[in-house]
């Protein structure tokens, strides 16, 4: 079922808010609360794919869409033994339902990974739902040791 994978540009924004969307409402448990967000998402999408701050890659079947997968590339500090000066967050890896378990998610994460490692980042990080945390794993993604405070509901 794999199409060809392609880089998602600033017009691909409404479908990469609206994968997002779906994605908190599977994995999340929101609900039609999330509606007025695809606007936030789509602009600040659009926005980010613009400037640099976001790539993203798309898989098409038969001409529609059916996953994604997006890279936020922030500032950081270089740490010993690494000369980059940014990192990467990994947001929004989606595969429709009908889609899944053809291996889009990875073949979306080979790509962005490839990139990841010619920016170059010093590292990526990620929040898997318990049913990825598989695939991540053997992409070489392990667990880590910090925590986080939230300053904003979510």
């Amino acid at each position: 079922m794999s199409g060809p994978i392609r880089r998602a540009t600033p017009s691909d924004a409404p479908l990469l808010a609206q994968h997002r969307v779906l994605l908190w409402r599977e994995v999340g448990g929101w609900g039609e609360e999330l509606q007025p967000q695809i606007a936030v998402w789509t602009s600040w999408i659009r926005a980010a794919l613009g400037d640099g701050r976001l790539l993203a890659w798309i898989v098409e079947h038969d001409g529609a869409p059916v996953a994604s997968a997006a890279l936020l590339i922030a500032p950081a500090v270089p740490r010993p033994g690494s000369p980059a000066e940014h990192e990467g967050r990994v947001h929004g890896v989606y595969v429709e339902p009908s889609a899944r378990r053809r291996g889009l998610a990875r073949a979306l994460m080979d790509a962005l990974l490839a990139h990841a490692r010619t920016y170059p980042l010093v590292r990526l990080v990620l929040h898997p739902s318990d049913e990825a945390r598989p695939l991540y794993a053997t992409l070489g993604f392990l667990p880590l040791d910090e925590v986080v405070l939230r300053l904003a509901p979510d």
